[in-house]
């Protein structure tokens, strides 16, 4: 499995009464030296829904979370981003081939 990269699936309804479902894929990026502050990790978080046209992409700052756990950090991310709003979260890690 890549502990590295989870996916999520949020189903929820927004604050005017509409349903939504969004596909999410959270990625841990390293840093890339020992130069760093904190754990030196960022997370790529991917969206993608039917509603709107192109993925939508966040870089977050994971730096200071303490933990490089891709689970934790996205259940952190999905509480802060969608609140009340995501009725029923859904999370797996994908098999490597």
């Amino acid at each position: 499995m890549k502990y590295n990269e989870m996916k999520a699936t949020v189903n929820g309804t927004t604050c005017d009464g509409r349903k939504f479902t969004e596909e999410l894929t959270f990625t841990l990026i390293p840093p890339k030296d020992n130069n760093h502050y904190g754990t030196g990790y960022y997370m790529n978080v991917k969206q993608e829904t039917k509603d709107y046209p192109r993925q939508m992409v966040d870089w977050v700052d994971v730096r200071y979370e303490r933990t490089t756990d891709v689970e934790i950090l996205a259940s952190r991310w999905i509480e802060g981003h969608y609140g009340k709003n995501a009725e029923e979260v859904t999370k797996w890690f994908e098999q490597e081939d």
